[in-house]
Formats: structure tokens, sequence, C-alpha cells
């Protein structure tokens, strides 16, 4: 994104990649679709960065979603908005806005160095390690948008901490957002639910709720409705080791409602049978209450009772899955390292966009806005610098 502003006000633009292609995570994105950004009003839009909320505010009312969706539009792929809200290019993937923007770029004279590794410096040069061996190249203003730490495979393994480490660069350490967490499932159930959604529920965290579906892992669980809890769940459990995270599993009832369903005659039914007769709940919802300690007694709980487990079942969590499957990446260069054109306080001329920065934002579209408009920022940020101005 910086590359294309920057490209389009006539600087000598070069871009540096490790890979030997382009936008393999975009391309990673594209596979759900490419959530670009979100329709929601611009004020809600901001609070999903919680913590980071008033930081990254102007930078996102500086490139909006509007102006996201009217700059895809620009490179020709149409935009639209899904039922949720989230909005996608119209041809629902990466590739063909992909294609779009590298054209674009090669016209506005954009050069493309695949296969270089970034290194550090030596002397101010920026040091590259290639196939060939190692090259050192001198710049005006760089840009480091070296991704965070999720799906290292795709190019962004987090290397680049130590580097700034030690150019005494203050970095909160990496951790997984939009993640998964582990819970200790019995055998039974892991075995037969693992790769199961549980379909339309309500997850809750202190006072903070998401309704959509969860995906029952071998050894935990995932999905959409656990990803917009992840940061709040994490940070739970970095304070007291564990997090309870509480799941409706039939918000479509009330709790009144559900009792009476459950006042009707059990007859000869099994207790499973008689859940799923009574309340409609799916397998994996009676496997998950089959979980629960107490177990070997729901059979004899009052109607009320158990009504109240289905519709605020606790579920036990004992630590987030690994970064390397995150989606994102929490962490990273803090803000006070930075001034507001995101440039290194530390390294002046150095300017840092994108997953690098210390922020996260659940998925929605909230984590490709945040990288379009911090790398649109940076490169307004440059273009100033360059020019003298403070």
């Amino acid at each position: 994104m910086a590359a294309d502003i920057l490209s389009a006000h006539g600087l000598e633009v070069i871009l540096y990649e490790r890979k030997p292609s382009l936008g393999r995570k975009l391309l990673m994105a594209g596979r759900g679709g490419l959530n670009l950004t979100h329709s929601e009003d611009i004020d809600s839009f901001i609070q999903k960065y919680r913590k980071r909320a008033e930081i990254l505010g102007p930078v996102i009312r500086a490139f909006p979603p509007q102006a996201l969706r009217e700059w895809c539009e620009g490179l020709g792929e149409k935009t639209f908005v899904g039922s949720s809200g989230r909005v996608f290019p119209e041809s629902f993937k990466a590739s063909p806005l992909l294609r779009a923007w590298i054209k674009r770029l090669e016209r506005q004279g954009v050069r493309f160095m695949l296969g270089h590794e970034w290194r550090g410096w030596r002397n101010n040069l920026l040091v590259f390690q290639t196939a060939e061996g190692k090259t050192e190249i001198n710049a005006d203003a760089a840009l480091l948008a070296l991704g965070g730490a999720s799906w290292p495979r795709l190019g962004s393994d987090g290397m680049w901490v130590d580097i700034l480490q030690k150019e005494k660069i203050k970095i909160a350490p990496l951790q997984p957002a939009n993640c998964g967490f582990f819970v200790d499932w019995s055998e039974i159930f892991s075995k037969r639910f693992s790769g199961k959604p549980l379909k339309t529920i309500t997850a809750s965290f202190k006072n903070n709720k998401d309704s959509g579906e969860i995906m029952i892992a071998r050894e935990g669980i995932e999905g959409g409705a656990i990803y917009a809890l992840s940061s709040l769940l994490r940070e739970e459990i970095n304070a007291s080791g564990s997090a309870v995270l509480y799941l409706d599993l039939k918000p479509g009832l009330s709790l009144e409602s559900l009792a009476d369903r459950l006042k009707k005659p059990r007859a000869r039914k099994s207790f499973s049978n008689y859940l799923r007769s009574s309340t409609d709940l799916s397998d994996v919802a009676i496997g998950l209450l089959m979980e629960s300690p107490e177990r070997t007694m729901l059979a004899h709980y009052a109607p009320e009772k158990l009504a109240a487990l289905i519709k605020n079942y606790p579920l036990h969590l004992r630590s987030p899955f690994s970064i390397e499957r995150a989606i994102s990446t929490a962490g990273g260069v803090i803000f006070d390292s930075v001034n507001e054109s995101l440039m290194l306080l530390e390294k002046p001329g150095v300017f840092v966009a994108g997953e690098m920065l210390d922020w996260d934002a659940p998925t929605g579209g909230y984590l490709l806005q945040a990288s379009f408009a911090t790398g649109t920022r940076a490169a307004h940020g440059i273009i100033d610098w360059l020019r003298g101005e403070k």
C-alpha cells in the first residue's frame, strides 16, 4: 500500500520480499473470500481495536473503510456488503485484486526484488540475504512491513524482533490472536467430535458476547465466536493461568421456555435422546454436556437447573493454540517507539506498518483495514520526511 502511494507521488520505490512470490498472506486471506473491511459506523469500527482504539483511531479515520472500498474498485474489483456487514470483493477472491495491484505498481515504476530476506543494518545500510549472498542497500527512507509471527510458512516469522531489540527499540512480546484454545476433552469426546461444528451458539466472557459457530478440535476449540473473544481470553489466561468461557447452547430459547420443554416426560428414552427430542440440541452440544464434571447427575437435575446449564455452560480453557496456527499476532513494536507518522524514534527515516505494530483486532475486516491504513499513514510520513517537514 505504501509502495502504491509513494510511487504515485513520483518517488523511486523498491519492494523487497523474502519469498519467491508476492502477497502470500493476502492470498491466504482470500481463501475465505477476502474480508477487506466492515461496513459498520466508524466510531463502532474503531472501538474494535480496544486498547489501541485511541491510537489507531486517527489512522483509520484518515483512511476509512469507504476509502479502502474505493481504492479496491479503482483496481477494477467492485465490492459488496455481506449479510453480517463484512465487505468483500465481488469476485470473492484475492488473486484478481493482487494481479491488478501488481500491474499498477509496475506501471508506476515500482521494482520488485524477490528472494531478499532482511537481516538488519550495517552502518545504516539495509542488509539482505539472497541465494547469491548478502547485499547492502542505501535508501533515503525505508518501511518495514514484516508481519507478525502467525502462518510463518507464508513469510512472517517474527525474526525481526531480535534485530530491532538490538537497536534498543521496545517490542511487546508476540502472542497469538484470533486463535483457538486448548481444552481437556475426554478421549471419547475428542475422537467422536473432532472436526465437528457447534453451530448457532453464543459465547460470553466478562460481559462480552459473540454469536456464531465453534469448531471442535482434537485438543480444544476454535472458530469465529472464539476468535472474537480471543484477546480477552488470552489476557485472562496470562493473568490467572486459565479462563472460563460460557456458552449458551440454545440462544434461540429463553431460560423459561427451555425449562418448560425439559418438563416433558422422559418415558423410556435415553437421556441423550430425551435431550435431542425435547430441546433439539445437536449431538455435539449433547456431547459437550456429557463432558460436565456432573455428567452422571444430569439426568436427575430439575428442569430449571438443567436449562440453566444449557444456557450458561462453563468451558474451561487452558491456554491459546500456538502462534504458528493463529490467524494473527498481538504484540510488536510499541507505539511509544514511533512518532505519529510511524517512524522509529531510534532509527530516523525508518518506518513501521501493519502487524509489526503492537495492536490486534478481531476478524471481520479489522485486520486488513488497519494494515492498509497504517501503510497509508507510513507512506505519507515518508513523503513528509523526504521533504524535510516535521
